[in-house]
Order: C-alpha cells, then structure tokens, then sequence
C-alpha cells in the first residue's frame, strides 16, 4: 500500500487526500490541500482537568432540565426542574454552555487564548465554574417554599450540585494548594 509523504501513514490506492493529515497525495491537484480545511476534533489536545471540566459540566448543563423540587400531594408527586423553580439558574446554564464551547473550540484547534490576554486558561475556567458552583448552591439551598417546607429535593439538585463541585474541584485545587504551601 502507498504512504503518505506528509505522516507516513498506509493510504488505499487512488487517495487524493490522507485520511490522518489531510495532506495531497501524488497524482492530486497541487491547490486541492490547501483549499480542504484542517479541522480535526482531537480530545488529547485537552489536560485532564479540561476533560474533568467538560464531564462534569456536561451533566450540570442536562441536570437544570431534571427534577429540582418535587411535592407530594397525596395521589402523587408533582416535581419542577431548575429552571422552573429558580430563573436565575439560566445564568449556570449559559455559563455552562460558553464553557463546552470553549473547550469544544479547543479541542477542534480552532482558538486558543493570545498571549496578550489578562486571564489564563485556567484562570477563565475557575471564574466560569465558580460562577455555576455558587449560583447552583444558592439554587440548592434556597427551595420553594423555604426549609421545612412541603418542597423537598428530587434527584436532579443533587446531581446538579455534585457536578458543579466536580467541574470546580480541578481548577480550584492548584490555588488552594498554593496556598497551603504559605
């Protein structure tokens, strides 16, 4: 089998382009590599807090639709997710959002932070998840109907809280270690 000339990686026969890198292979149009775009999701381009952060914010974003809150009305049990019981929770929700697009974005190639900028990487992700971790505590702590009321927490507030500490936890460690060391 043919190699490519770029990576050496075996190509069938008849490639124009190399199925890993993306370059030309002999008997294809010279401009034809560099007119096909060069974006490939690499997940090994992101740290393991990145993947850490990314996890945990992915369940964080799909718990705000789970149950929060739930009543039981003696025939049955009427729940609301987070969202219904607390508006402000659309700000984690976003947060969580630009946070997955962030890191998606990295992981694709296709930005990376310039060097002129005031924040760090991690620095921008310990503002973002601390943001969700506190707004979600808040939405935790504060239920309907206040404590010792007839609201209780489902499943979804728990999930919700843990994962905010999970997405938080990496980033927040080397600061507090630091501190430590003081």
């Amino acid at each position: 089998m043919p190699s490519c000339s770029s990576c050496n990686s075996e190509v069938s026969v008849g490639t124009a382009f190399c199925p890993n890198c993306g370059a030309s292979m002999s008997g294809a149009s010279p401009g034809a590599a560099a007119a096909r775009p060069q974006v490939k999701f690499d997940l090994s381009t992101l740290s393991q807090t990145d993947r850490i952060v990314g996890v945990a914010t992915i369940v964080l974003f799909i718990s705000f639709f789970m149950t929060w809150f739930s009543v039981n009305i003696g025939i049955g049990t009427i729940g609301g997710s987070a969202l219904d019981a607390h508006g402000y929770l659309y700000i984690p929700l976003l947060i969580s959002i630009a946070v997955l697009v962030f890191l998606g974005l990295s992981a694709l190639g296709l930005f990376t932070l310039p060097a002129s900028s005031p924040l760090s990487r991690d620095q921008m992700l310990l503002i973002a998840t601390g943001i969700n971790f506190v707004l979600v505590l808040i939405g935790f702590l504060a239920k309907p109907g206040g404590i010792g009321g007839p609201v209780g927490w489902s499943y979804g507030a728990f999930i919700g809280l843990i994962a905010s500490v999970v997405a938080l936890a990496p980033v927040a460690r080397p600061i507090i270690d630091a501190r430590r060391k003081r």
